[in-house]
């Protein structure tokens, strides 16, 4: 399990300057943390709204050392073969580790729903 091989993971959504937008992020962390501990994982967005990973950072005691963000992301475009990765090492300190993932959309159960979901629709009188 990812969780056991870290402190900490954050959930990085996009963001957007409209606040409707993060709904459904925000549901999806309270249907996470019902199961696996709010100490163990947060939400941050990566612009246009707050929380950013810094402020997450900055609310994490400091014996948080090895932490993991997974990107709630379809696929990797710029935002995580660039951006993202040249803002945690930025952010990595010899205290504290931030590992990136590979984005949620690379997940074949992710994909496979999405496959379900589209053929149902196509399909589904």
């Amino acid at each position: 399990m990812q969780l056991e091989q870290f402190d900490h993971i954050i959930l990085l959504a996009h963001g957007s300057s409209d606040p409707r937008w993060k709904v459904p992020f925000e549901q999806l962390l309270a249907r996470v943390t019902g199961v696996v501990s709010e100490d163990k994982v947060t939400l941050a967005y990566m612009e246009l709204c707050t929380p950013s990973i810094e402020d997450v950072l900055q609310q994490l005691p400091s014996e948080t050392a090895n932490i993991a963000v997974y990107p709630l992301f379809f696929a990797q475009g710029r935002h995580l073969r660039v951006d993202v990765p040249e803002q945690l090492e930025q952010l990595n300190t010899e205290q504290r580790t931030l590992t990136l993932l590979d984005p949620i959309g690379d997940d074949p159960a992710v994909v496979a729903a999405m496959e379900k979901a589209i053929i149902s629709k196509l399909t589904s009188e």
